[in-house]
């Protein structure tokens, strides 16, 4: 009691030398909107000895990490009623008064790691946490530099030499964690030799996998060679704790062979628990059923890295709630022993496990058995696997078929050793599968593999893969995409398979004749980094991918008949190729046809240089364009067509403007959507030559993301420059060229009065020779028109009908029964009369020379034919040709003028047309007046 009022009365004593320090920090609104109106107080790295007197009263959070402070007195913080989150963590705090949290009612989260402050009774006083009532998160971890005292290596001592004399018979006296457990197993996985990583790989040879331990023990045999908490000074303060009710989320230091104690079964709220030694000091050793028998309400458990070297069968029999697990980092665990530890698993409600680096970093390639796997099936819950860096080479043939859990989804598995071996076709088995993740990892060599040859699997799947229902379609047909053209590698997938990635997988052959089983789900495949130097096809099955992901694949040659097996892909990503010579042979766009739904395209870092126009004619959805990093020095490729066009993207080229038409299309865009374009490190030519394309940046509605920085300028002189903010840039440039270019519009304007006087002048001393030949070019004129007038009646038909497909059944029924075989003319009516074998364009022009007139049926299918415009256009040119009225429009449908294309509108304003009457009572008259017109 004497050392509490002492340490009262020094407090009390400093009150003042620190009652300015909470000047020192920022106080602001609290951005989080459920703690409004409170404040947020930022003291944070200020060199604080002390709490600061001061703090305001509706502080809701309040940040003291990154002082040196050492003790908490009873009274700092008894005046913050509304204070939510209090931050003390990375001080060096190494002594709690019992009181040091009073007056924080409402506290949720509070963080006191990485201080001076070990796992034990002694340093957290019985009734400290009391006043917390509202507590739901707490951070104790990174305080147990020493998790394990010297008693615990005593401890561990003696339960190594247990184990030695005689608890688990099949454990040699050899030092804990070297004890593996050997076992001959014949490997059937096809491959090469890794140098130093996956160590001597033959076929048929002995394979086994290092282990740290694969000592498994009962709870019952664990109990009496571990000794009890009283032997050691660390431990967790479950009294202290007990008195959290709200507690949820909670981090501690695991320590070596420690259960928490009975003040846990308080805590009924407690469903995450964080122990592990990435974020803190964690050294458990041992871990068996009674470790967390006290907390059987969890549902989130991490205990990654921390060297758990005995792992009982039982150990998770008693958290009946666990939904989440993460054991990786864990070296010593290896497959053998987690694999009986399963066993207690099934006891839970897992659906999330993550077991990455769970053999140790030199093992050789790992080759997971149906025996590892008898527990793991019983995980009826799972759902999400995760076991990256786990060296696993291959699975043997059935293990997965008969070990893998009934429910899961995702797997992610890469960063490993796999090699394509008989297991790939297991992987039917997994029926409820959606993703998987099998790339590899930049760290290790690969070896190069092909598939695996079906005539040395002598094993067969147990699936019956066709009873196996999957989510189906309507499929496009496609002539590339049958069964005829498909005769080469097949592969199996899993039936309900939408994602699957193999980045970095060692794969080296030509992509050719590639098919899966045409039921599938498909709609991401990802295998970049692999080795495909030839895009052949035809790949078929691939009915329904809509993401392909093909980067630095080191591809030079792709075929037309590659992307139509994709129909409905919407996102493809080649870039980081060598596809220059690729597209500029393609001049006619075929390589990139096929997709209608392509919406995002990224070819950067292919080296293109000079692409051709059509390259990308066929993409009309695109709405994403990536071509940075390509040595672009112009930009001339077609994009019209593209009416969603959101981004372009060609930076980190050699480009010094955008073309007028490319301008114009932006414009258009970006009246309906929200277009940005990024021409960022690309020496933009900033002088008043191309003044044009600078006034367009500056003035247009497109983002091009000036104020940012990046953009560079191609000075007069050849140099270039970085400019922070190009507008500024463009401002100058537009007020310096301004007198260039009256300069220029006044030498533009001279040169045309010049030019005119001289053909002024010219024109009045030949007046009378330029009078006569216009004279003579007028009678020779009405000489041919005369000659023809003679010769009509070598005219073949009276009228040609230009008519649209949908309006054949008017043509051919009401039009030629009132014409020819009431009124007795011959009409050229193209389905009837077109000779056979004659490519179309020659029989419209002679059927428009035979013909006295032509008849253009106009209606709303007419404008959008594209032979109904030539046909127009021909029969236009006849009549400038031969100086006689060739044209009549019968208008038989009623079309607004704005939505007549701009020839036809002309063309009805300058000739006389008929409209189709609506009474059946004109009928006689309006076929009467027709007839006659086109006699005429």
């Amino acid at each position: 009691m004497s050392v509490h009022v002492a340490l009262v009365a020094v407090m009390a004593a400093i009150r003042t030398l620190t009652a300015s320090s909470i000047s020192l920090c920022s106080t602001m609104p609290d951005p989080n909107p459920a703690y409004y109106p409170g404040l947020l107080v930022d003291c944070r790295g200020l060199g604080l000895n002390h709490v600061p007197h001061g703090i305001p009263s509706d502080t809701t959070t309040l940040t003291l990490s990154r002082n040196n402070l050492t003790l908490l007195p009873g009274d700092a913080f008894t005046h913050l009623h509304e204070l939510r989150e209090l931050d003390l963590s990375r001080n060096q705090i190494s002594r709690l008064l019992p009181y040091a949290f009073r007056g924080l009612g409402k506290l949720i989260r509070l963080d006191v790691g990485r201080n001076e402050l070990p796992l034990s009774p002694q340093t957290y006083p019985v009734d400290l946490f009391k006043p917390l009532v509202s507590l739901n998160t707490l951070l104790l971890n990174l305080n147990s530099r020493s998790v394990s005292s010297s008693p615990d290596l005593a401890v561990k001592s003696r339960v190594v030499d247990t184990l030695q004399k005689g608890v688990l018979p099949s454990v040699l006296a050899t030092p804990l964690h070297f004890v593996s457990e050997q076992r001959g197993r014949k490997s059937r996985v096809l491959g090469g030799r890794i140098p130093g990583l996956r160590g001597p790989l033959a076929a048929d040879g002995p394979r086994s996998e290092p282990k740290a331990s694969s000592t498994v023990m009962r709870s019952d045999q664990l109990e009496g060679a571990v000794g009890s908490s009283r032997d050691v000074e660390l431990g967790y303060p479950d009294e202290a704790l007990s008195h959290l009710p709200a507690l949820q989320h909670l981090a501690l230091d695991g320590l070596t062979n420690r259960t928490l104690g009975p003040g846990f079964r308080t805590l009924s709220q407690l469903t995450h628990l964080d122990m592990n030694g990435k974020t803190g000091y964690c050294k458990m050793f041992t871990f068996h059923i009674h470790t967390l028998a006290a907390v059987q309400h969890l549902t989130h458990l991490n205990m990654s890295d921390c060297d758990v070297k005995i792992l009982t069968s039982d150990a998770f029999s008693s958290l009946q709630n666990l939904t989440s697990l993460d054991l990786s980092f864990n070296q010593a665990l290896g497959f053998d022993l987690l694999g009986k530890a399963f066993r207690g698993l099934s006891h839970t409600k897992l659906t999330n496990l993550t077991i990455d680096a769970i053999v140790p970093f030199r093992t050789l390639g790992v080759i997971i058995d149906s025996q590892q796997l008898r527990y793991f099936r019983n995980l009826t819950h799972l759902e999400r696997l995760q076991t990256r860096l786990n060296r696993i080479e291959a699975f043997e043939p059935g293990a997965l078929c008969s070990g893998m859990p009934p429910n899961l989804k995702h797997v992610v598995a890469n960063g490993n050793l796999f090699e394509l071996a008989p297991y790939v076709n297991d992987l039917v088995c997994l029926e409820s599968l959606a993703e998987l993740d099998m790339s590899g990892l930049d760290a290790y060599w690969t070896p190069p593999l092909r598939p695996p040859d079906d005539d040395n699997n002598r094993h067969r799947n147990v699936c019956q893969r066709e009873e196996v229902p999957a989510k189906r379609v309507t499929r496009r047909h496609s002539p590339s995409n049958s069964e005829d053209v498909c005769q080469g590698e097949r592969f199996s997938v899993p039936p309900r398979l939408e994602v699957f990635r193999a980045r970095d997988f060692g794969l080296q052959y030509n992509l050719e004749k590639v098919r899966i089983h045409a039921s599938n789900s498909l709609r991401k495949v990802d295998l970049s980094e692999n080795h495909f130097p030839r895009w052949q096809g035809p790949l078929c099955g691939f009915y329904y991918v809509e993401e392909l992901l093909l980067m630095d694949t080191l591809a030079e040659d792709i075929d037309h008949r590659f992307f139509p097996g994709f129909p409905a892909l919407r996102v493809l990503n080649i870039s980081t190729n060598r596809l220059r010579d690729v597209f500029q042979r393609d001049e006619e766009g075929q390589v990139l046809s096929g997709m209608m739904n392509l919406a995002v395209l990224d070819l950067s870092w292919n080296n293109l240089g000079h692409l051709p126009n059509a390259t990308l004619s066929r993409l009309e959805s695109l709405k994403e364009l990536y071509l940075h990093n390509n040595g672009m020095g112009s930009f001339v490729l077609q994009l019209s067509h593209m009416k969603k066009l959101q981004r372009l993207d060609v930076s980190m080229n050699q480009l010094h403007a955008l073309p007028g038409h490319i301008r114009d299309h932006l414009d258009r865009v970006a009246r309906t959507y929200n277009v940005t374009v990024d021409m960022t490190f690309n020496p933009i030519a900033c002088i008043c030559d191309n003044i044009d394309f600078l006034t367009w940046l500056r003035h247009t509605r497109v983002d091009f993301a000036t104020g940012q920085g990046h953009y560079y300028c191609l000075q007069g002189d050849g140099s270039v420059v970085s400019v922070d903010n190009i507008i500024d840039v463009i401002e100058r440039l537009e007020r310096t060229c301004v007198s260039y270019v009256g300069v220029l519009i006044g030498a533009s304007a001279s040169c045309v009065i010049v030019v005119t006087l001289l053909v002024g002048a010219l024109a009045y001393r030949f007046r009378w020779k330029l009078r006569y030949l216009y004279f003579a070019s007028r009678l020779g004129l009405q000489r041919d028109k005369r000659h023809q007038e003679q010769d009509q009646q070598k005219f073949s038909y009276d009228a040609f009908v230009s008519f649209a497909t949908e309006d054949q059944d008017f043509v051919m029924g009401e039009l030629k029964s009132r014409l020819e075989d009431q009124q007795g003319l011959t009409l050229c009516i193209h389905t009837r009369d077109f000779t056979p074998g004659q490519y179309i364009a020659s029989n419209i022009v002679d059927s428009v020379q035979r013909s006295r007139r032509t008849l253009v049926v106009v209606s709303r299918a007419l404008l959008a034919s594209d032979w109904c415009h030539y046909e127009l256009q021909m029969a236009l040119m006849d009549s400038l040709h031969t100086g006689r009225d060739v044209l009549l429009f019968l208008l038989y449908q009623h079309v607004p003028a704005h939505e007549l294309s701009r020839d036809m509108l002309a063309n009805l304003q300058a000739t006389s047309y008929m409209e189709f009457p609506e009474e059946e009572d004109d009928g006689h008259v309006f076929w009467t007046r027709l007839a006659r017109a086109l006699k005429a």
